[in-house]
């Protein structure tokens, strides 16, 4: 397996910049350090893509070129929600352009269960195949992808987010759980979120992830790929915030884990350099335990986990940390696989 470390000098398409939030005009210096320490002051997403198509764009023009596409070739981008423009894009490049959303629902299934739908196609929207369906029940016997195979499946900001949300690893995953593990619902329900119901809630969710993962690698054409890409670059702008950029890594070092464990011929990481993270974040005092944790792997796993994260066991957290990414702050990840794996 090939790792490729694309960072601010050698490729990334993402911006380099490691945002802070703006200082108002009329706020002192000093007044805005202190404010910088309250987290929940900055409830979004510091840096990103927010209601910029024409940034989305054009990086989904750098992402084709980086997996080889060819016009002709088939995408599906899962859980678009209000960017289609990932998609769209793919479509003016040539590509056969498919989205799935359980969102994005017909008018006539305004009352349906959004966490159990095998994929119906709902209409064509600017070149664009919009199916309506959870990628849970992309392979499900009454899914009309089920025989569909891509030369590229996407998660653009739809794999996981900063706080509670509708992603694979958000509140839409919670209540998947629910449905089809009853178990813990009601032990939840009898207990309440305490440490040992949320680790097997978490357990739970991470098998779910899992599975998504390898139904996809399924869907896959030879030498097909999956590229998932931060929530801080979705269209609506809602990802991790700068003091949460320790946790967005943790997730996608986890990914990267995972693709190589699925088979991957090559992985792609993303990002900015650990010493240009350092450099741009460590002169802010508020940051600096960030900064620190962004460049010390070690470090990074040793903080305290956050919403839905479940626990890597001994055998995963030594082969995560013995990847050494040598990234601060992790964009995107993209796995190439040559062959499908057993499912």
């Amino acid at each position: 397996m090939q790792r490729i470390i694309l960072d601010e000098s050698s490729g990334n398409p993402f911006p380099p910049k490691v945002y802070l939030p703006e200082r108002p005009s009329e706020v002192t210096p000093d007044l805005w350090e202190k404010a910088l320490l309250i987290s929940s002051f900055f409830p979004v997403s510091t840096e990103g893509y927010s209601h910029n198509d024409d940034s989305i764009s054009e990086t989904v023009k750098k992402l084709i070129d980086l997996a080889g596409l060819k016009p002709g070739q088939k995408t599906l981008d899962v859980g678009y929600g209000q960017n289609l423009t990932v998609a769209e894009t793919m479509n003016r490049l040539g590509m056969q352009s498919y989205g799935i959303d359980s969102i994005d629902r017909p008018e006539s299934q305004k009352q349906a269960d959004l966490s159990f739908v095998p994929a119906k196609f709902n209409t064509n929207q600017n070149g664009v195949r919009k199916y309506w369906g959870t990628i849970e029940e992309l392979l499900h016997p009454n899914s009309q992808l089920k025989d569909e195979k891509f030369d590229l499946i996407t998660f653009w900001g739809s794999w996981e987010s900063g706080g509670y949300n509708f992603a694979i690893g958000g509140e839409m995953g919670e209540f998947r759980v629910r449905q089809t593990r009853p178990d813990i619902a009601r032990m939840i329900d009898e207990r309440g979120h305490n440490q040992e119901t949320s680790e097997i809630l978490n357990s739970a969710m991470q098998d779910n992830r899992d599975k998504v993962l390898r139904d996809c690698v399924t869907a896959l054409k030879p030498s097909g790929g999956i590229l998932i890409v931060s929530s801080r670059y979705a269209g609506h702008g809602a990802g991790f915030s700068t003091d949460q950029l320790p946790w967005e890594k943790r997730i996608n070092l986890r990914l990267t884990q995972s693709f190589t464990d699925l088979g991957a011929s090559e992985v792609y990481l993303m990002g900015v350099s650990a010493p240009e993270v350092q450099r741009q974040l460590k002169p802010h005092q508020n940051f600096r335990e960030v900064a620190e944790a962004l460049s010390d792997d070690k470090k990074l796993f040793t903080l305290e986990r956050e919403v839905y994260e479940s626990r890597l066991s001994p055998g995963q957290l030594r082969k995560v940390i013995d990847m050494r990414v040598p990234l601060g702050r992790i964009d995107a990840v993209y796995g190439r696989f040559q062959v499908q794996p057993h499912h």
